[in-house]
């Protein structure tokens, strides 16, 4: 595995936190550029934060990203 676990770890934080806060949904551009990482990463750590953490995210029409009112 290549880079640092704690800064993976720490963005997979901030991605919950960033599709949570964001009221009217966030693109997998939009969470890249703020996490300073690609786009395809983006789109890995997703998969990950679902699958790890069981928290789901819905996608909506215009590919932003929302928090599921399941998680809560």
């Amino acid at each position: 595995m290549f880079g640092n676990k704690n800064n993976k770890k720490e963005r997979l934080t901030s991605i919950v936190k960033l599709v949570r806060q964001a009221r009217n949904g966030i693109s997998s551009a939009e969470l890249a550029k703020s996490l300073r990482v690609s786009r395809g990463t983006i789109t890995k750590d997703m998969g990950i934060v679902e699958r790890e953490t069981g928290k789901r995210f819905w996608e909506d029409d215009n590919g932003s990203f929302h928090w599921s009112e399941d998680n809560d």
